[in-house]
């Protein structure tokens, strides 16, 4: 990011990587995101396990290797869980969960949290209830009873072959944020992530998140609230859902933004980002989702630097079984 110009590859050389971090990180973040992980988001936009370093012209396994899906964690003892789900439902009002709040309670969602924190169910419990609370506000659109005011193109584009869905969002339709649209802004990331999270197939655990930097104006991303947003998203309700957040063509003014989300960031989440072009972009998803993949989120990306554009049509979900 530092010295490159607007429009240039943005890489993450040995030399910049000290920079980089300190200007910090956000996956999918603001409205591009708002419009992003993730991731993003997932997003977060979904993620790679370490940083990409700068490509010396190879392949994308050379850039990132081919990830694939993840082995299924092992599994938490049941007791524990149960443990965690009593000490959450304590933590909410009423003390006593909702029927919504009760049916995502899953092995596989609590599980997430119980890991989190190392098995512990009072630790763990924390942020489940944060994570349900969350969820309880954002009732309506996660359950398909309303249907948000789509704000941006940030939609799940495709699914790989490897079952990993991805999430799709161009700063070219951006929508600044205001007092006004905010909460439609955060409807949409939430209903993007949550339809990536049913689009999930052959195991899948999360998702990946193409944010497009293409067209983006430092102006109308001043508005730090959509990514504080994303950011809250990310951590508690979809946990652990980002596998790989990749940015493409960041320009120097995109170093703003980058610095906002830096604190939100854990570590981990921090080695999942890679800042790649466009045709580099598209290697790492033929190389982890496939040619079918790779050849959609080109296509897009193909077409959002023409007049034409592509905004999208089919919201939360280009995927036919999740629209």
């Amino acid at each position: 990011l530092g010295g490159a110009r607007p429009g240039a590859k943005v890489s993450c050389e040995p030399r910049c990587r000290a920079e980089l971090l300190s200007l910090a990180m956000a996956p999918v973040a603001s409205n591009c995101m708002t419009g992003v992980m993730s991731a993003l988001g997932p997003w977060a936009l979904s993620c790679c396990t370490r940083r990409v370093d700068a490509p010396t012209g190879g392949a994308a396994e050379r850039l990132l290797g081919a990830p694939g899906v993840a082995a299924p964690p092992p599994a938490a003892d049941e007791s524990g869980l149960a443990e965690t789900v009593r000490l959450a439902a304590a933590l909410l009002p009423g003390r006593e969960m909702t029927a919504w709040q009760r049916a995502w309670c899953t092995a596989d969602n609590v599980g997430r949290y119980h890991r989190g924190r190392h098995g512990d169910p009072a630790a763990a419990a924390e942020i489940l209830a944060q994570a349900l609370r969350w969820r309880e506000d954002y009732r309506e659109v996660l359950s398909g009873a309303r249907e948000p005011r789509w704000q941006t193109d940030l939609r799940v584009l495709t699914r790989g072959g490897d079952g990993v869905p991805i999430i799709y969002g161009c700063f070219r339709h951006n929508v600044p944020a205001t007092s006004a649209n905010l909460r439609d802004i955060t409807e949409h990331m939430a209903a993007v992530l949550e339809a990536a999270s049913r689009a999930r197939r052959q195991g899948a655990t999360n998702a990946d998140t193409v944010m497009d930097c293409h067209g983006y104006v430092m102006r109308d991303n001043l508005n730090p609230a959509p990514m504080l947003a994303l950011m809250r998203m990310v951590n508690q309700p979809y946990r652990d859902s980002l596998r790989r957040a990749i940015v493409v063509d960041a320009p120097r003014s995109f170093q703003m933004l980058w610095r906002a989300a830096a604190p939100l960031l854990s570590e981990k989440t921090k080695r999942k980002i890679c800042f790649v072009s466009r045709a580099e972009a598209a290697q790492l998803v033929e190389a982890s989702s496939g040619p079918g993949a790779a050849a959609a989120v080109d296509r897009v990306m193909a077409l959002n630097r023409e007049a034409i554009g592509c905004q999208g049509v089919h919201f939360p979900s280009e995927l036919p079984e999740d629209g």
